[in-house]
């Protein structure tokens, strides 16, 4: 049976390059939606935000810190 979920539509804003804080989460995901890049606070790896942990376990990752040495792509 098909999963047919809906997703809200989401209004995104440009951001300059100077915008960004070290805080910040940044994925690079590949046209055919794979995770090909993360980028992450140092001091976040022990216990990244929940709204972050949703998303890792989209790419099937249940713990941040199974990419420290770990190539993505």
């Amino acid at each position: 049976m098909p999963n047919n979920t809906t997703t809200p539509a989401v209004d995104f804003e440009e951001i300059e390059d100077d915008e960004y804080d070290p805080s910040d989460y940044g994925f690079i995901i590949s046209a055919d939606g794979e995770l090909k890049s993360l980028m992450y606070p140092e001091e976040m790896l022990g216990e990244p935000p929940e709204e972050i942990q949703l998303i890792l376990k989209l790419f099937g990752i249940a713990d941040i810190k199974e990419l420290e040495h770990r190539t993505i792509h």
